[in-house]
């Protein structure tokens, strides 16, 4: 009996130091688990979320991943754990949260630009939508026509005070989405005119 527990003792000790080794190199990845949320947090500015959603969505995307790989391998046998793609995952979060930060100030720059340019010419443009909607044909037939192109005008033209208004408070998002509104407003009144005049002419 003696003889059977010390043959025993050796294979046992084998297993208990593969079973240690195994947990030493599939220990939970905390740091990693830290820095992304870390970078996460910081990249979840209201800057980011209005520049950059999608890049920031793809960073909480692969960390939501990366947090239930950790649990899906915190669920197993200790020995069989491996963590080592919920490792890549959360380095790669961190990393698209850094990317995210990045974009939202391209994409804030770009509108900004964008805005301006626009801006430059609605003055211009709503003076001829004007122009071209008092040349606008009259009549009985025309009316309900002359009524939605005036609304169109004026909502233009509350869309261009917003867009100014806007710029001025650097919020370059809301200034070049109201900047376009105010140019397809102006845009679509000329269209309009210009046609119905060639219909007119025609007849003529």
């Amino acid at each position: 009996m003696k003889r059977t527990r010390i043959g025993l003792i050796p294979g046992f000790s084998l297993l208990l130091g593969i079973a240690l080794t195994t947990v030493g190199c599939g220990s939970a990845p905390t740091a990693e688990i830290n820095a992304s949320k870390t970078a996460l947090s910081a990249a979840q500015s209201e800057e980011v979320r209005t520049y950059a959603p999608e890049s920031l969505k793809a960073a909480e995307d692969e960390l939501n991943k990366g947090l239930a790989e950790v649990q899906a391998q915190d669920g197993k046998f200790f020995i069989s754990r491996d963590y080592k793609r919920a490792s890549e995952m959360l380095k790669s979060a961190a990393e698209l949260a850094e990317k995210a930060r990045a974009d939202a100030q391209v994409n804030r720059a770009k509108m900004k630009a964008d805005a301006e340019a626009i801006l430059a010419t609605l003055p211009a443009l709503v003076s001829d939508a004007k122009k071209a909607l008092a040349r606008a044909p009259r009549g009985k037939d025309t009316r309900a026509d002359l009524e939605a192109m005036q609304e169109d005008l004026r909502l233009g033209e509350e869309a261009l005070n917003e867009a100014t208004q806007a710029m001025s408070q650097e919020r370059y998002f809301d200034a070049l989405t109201k900047a376009n509104s105010a140019k397809e407003k102006a845009d679509s009144i000329i269209e309009q005119v210009s046609r119905a005049l060639s219909k007119v002419g025609r007849r003529d």
